[in-house]
């Protein structure tokens, strides 16, 4: 029997790609299209180094050949637009997995530049054709007149089977309101991917053992400040989305965000919020040297490996002490070490005579606590909903966790956070994507449901704190959900793509 919850009246699943494909056609565009996009900045790099009849070009060629073919013959087309940060193929847009995403971010980075909004690739394209169009395009300074440029080019060397589209301002009837909201929503996941794209080479360099460079990590914090100064609810979406092919890499992210949450919410100064962040993004770094077979084990550890598990906290130190900038690194060594010692002192590692944690450690102990109990993961299949977390972190308050660190969290984050998945007293399904800034209102946030109406998806947004003239609350939550039992893409809500947005209501 499927207990599965269905959406409104609609009785298909609605996801952010809702264009009449099957599940089928979406799964093929998206494998597909992910390959075919890295299979392109593969080939651009390297045509970048060796010329078209190089050994090394030819292999990659081949590859980006083998891609298009196998495209081509599902598809009968291949259509590549950039649309807000966002790569389609045929109009559908390619979801971006955080440890691919700067392939994407360079694809979107270098139309952008050249003032190109689509590329068409015919199917009687061949392998010299390709080649000659990814030099030829890099060789285009970028301009206000590089599309042209571009099809010159293309044009002189008898590339017929490849066409590039000038991007072309269009007008907008969004309100001021609208647009500032969509701005936040593009700021925060161009930031968000690029810090979880920049934590999988951080991760690499650890791995290979070669010197860290904290300074862009640095930079990225700092850009985080400023939106959760202005907005935190969008990032704090982004970061209730889990990945699990990614957990390590968005699990940093994740926790510098809540951690920096935290300390905004406490008043610290701009700059510690970004040395904060700096810590929390890099408190894991220690588990590059663990064995991937004890990080992936489905079971439970022996008592040999989850000793050397706990030995990450003193090799976080260790990889850290390594960095290019080591003053800035200081803060994360304590975080590194401390962050699995619980306020009570228990918890690990263990040292004599106690420690003396310091804030950033206390507060990146709740952030990681939080990620790591709402997250999927290998030997955790059904994870707990955010409010059960924010319940155990509650009952665990002053033993495990600082009862002020505690107390700000909690007011940060509502009793139902932003991303939770909640049923209302009406039996829709919705998103919470805000809280209400009195703390008499922790309960009652703002909920997002989407709907279908006809052939279109319209989205409503339910502040749960309106009152009827009676002053009784017009609606509530009866209870929050697993993401596995509704049919609810929360990437709908927050992942910046406004060609594929629901209606707003």
């Amino acid at each position: 029997m499927d207990d599965r919850i269905h959406m409104g009246a609609g009785e298909a699943t609605l996801t952010a790609d809702d264009d009449g494909r099957t599940p089928e056609d979406r799964a093929f565009l998206k494998q597909n299209g992910e390959a075919l996009v890295i299979r392109l900045f593969a080939a651009s790099k390297t045509l970048r180094l060796y010329d078209l009849n190089n050994r090394a070009t030819q292999r990659v060629l081949a590859e980006v050949m083998e891609s298009l073919a196998r495209i081509m013959e599902r598809e009968g087309r291949i259509f590549i637009r950039s649309s807000n940060d966002f790569l389609l193929l045929n109009e559908y847009r390619i979801p971006v997995e955080p440890q691919h995403y700067g392939p994407f971010e360079f694809w979107v980075g270098e139309m952008k530049k050249r003032e190109v909004e689509a590329i068409e690739i015919g199917s009687m394209t061949s392998t010299k054709d390709i080649g000659t169009f990814l030099s030829e395009f890099a060789k285009v300074e970028p301009g206000e007149n590089a599309c042209s440029e571009i099809e010159q080019r293309l044009k002189a060397a008898e590339v017929e089977s490849i066409a590039v589209t000038r991007y072309i301002e269009r007008a907008t009837q969004l309100t001021d309101v609208k647009r500032v909201k969509t701005d936040v929503r593009q700021e925060s996941n161009r930031v968000y991917f690029r810090t979880v794209a920049l934590m999988g080479n951080v991760l690499r360099t650890a791995e290979e053992k070669q010197i860290l460079q904290v300074r862009k990590a640095k930079r990225l914090t700092q850009q985080m400040v400023d939106i959760i100064q202005g907005d935190e609810s969008m990032l704090l979406g982004l970061a209730s989305i889990k990945n699990f092919d990614a957990y390590t890499f968005a699990h940093c992210v994740n926790v510098c965000i809540l951690s920096m949450l935290i300390g905004d919410r406490m008043r610290l100064e701009k700059a510690d919020v970004a040395r904060l962040g700096l810590a929390a993004l890099m408190h894991d770094i220690g588990k590059t040297y663990i064995p991937a077979t004890i990080l992936n084990s489905t079971g439970k550890l022996t008592d040999r490996e989850w000793e050397l598990m706990k030995y990450h906290t003193f090799f976080g130190v260790k990889e850290l002490s390594r960095a290019n900038a080591l003053r800035e690194a200081v803060d994360s060594m304590f975080v590194a070490v401390q962050h699995h010692v619980h306020y009570n002192d228990n918890g690990y590692p263990q040292r004599t005579g106690g420690w003396k944690l310091r804030l950033f450690s206390r507060i990146v102990t709740v952030a990681d606590y939080y990620d790591a109990m709402t997250a999927w993961r290998i030997y955790q299949k059904e994870p707990i909903t955010p409010d059960q977390a924010l319940l155990f972190i509650l009952q665990n308050s002053g033993n495990i966790f600082d009862p002020f660190v505690v107390k700000v969290f909690i007011h940060a984050m509502g009793l139902y956070p932003v991303g939770t998945v909640v049923e209302l007293d009406q039996g829709e399904i919705g998103v919470v994507t805000r809280q209400n800034g009195d703390v008499k209102l922790l309960h009652r946030p703002v909920v997002e449901t989407v709907r279908n109406e006809g052939d279109r998806a319209v989205r409503e947004a339910i502040d749960l704190a309106e009152r009827d003239p009676d002053g009784n609350y017009v609606r509530t939550i009866t209870r929050a959900l697993h993401e596995s039992q509704v049919d609810i893409d929360r990437r709908l809500i927050f992942l910046a793509d406004t060609t594929s947005d629901a209606e707003q209501v």
